[in-house]
């Protein structure tokens, strides 16, 4: 007998009609609720025991973009599969509000693994402050 375990997926439609209706993992479950709803019955094999949870570190920081000054500073930790993103740290800059045509502010966001927070907190705090002195005219 096999390890993997099977879902049954309920579809109906074909095209740009064609939508998932449910999703079973008991196969006469999956057959007696597409005879209800006129689907068929599509087997794929069942993801699941391969997830590795991964955390990923996400500070921001709002600049005023007139004075300079930081408006908030906040940050996360959130939970996702460790395989898409592992080791990663990326930094930007966004335009944050508008007022005829100036922006209001500024958000600087940087998202890293957490394996590298010392990383992220150092890139996060130049931009910042490479923002901040942009916006003072230093």
């Amino acid at each position: 007998m096999s390890d993997q375990q099977t879902a049954y997926v309920v579809t109906s439609g074909e095209y740009s009609d064609y939508r998932i209706r449910g999703v079973f993992l008991d196969e006469l479950a999956a057959r007696r609720y597409a005879d209800t709803v006129g689907g068929e019955v599509e087997p794929h094999p069942a993801r699941g025991p391969e997830f590795i949870p991964g955390h990923d570190l996400k500070l921001w920081t709002r600049i005023d973009a007139t004075t300079g000054d930081v408006e908030r500073e906040w940050s996360s930790v959130s939970v996702r599969d460790a395989s898409e993103y592992d080791g990663q740290c990326s930094t930007h800059v966004y335009t944050t509000g508008m007022s005829v045509g100036r922006p209001l502010n500024f958000t600087v966001a940087t998202v890293a693994d957490l394996s590298q927070e010392e990383r992220a907190r150092k890139s996060h705090a130049e931009r910042v402050a490479k923002k901040r002195a942009e916006v003072m005219g230093l």
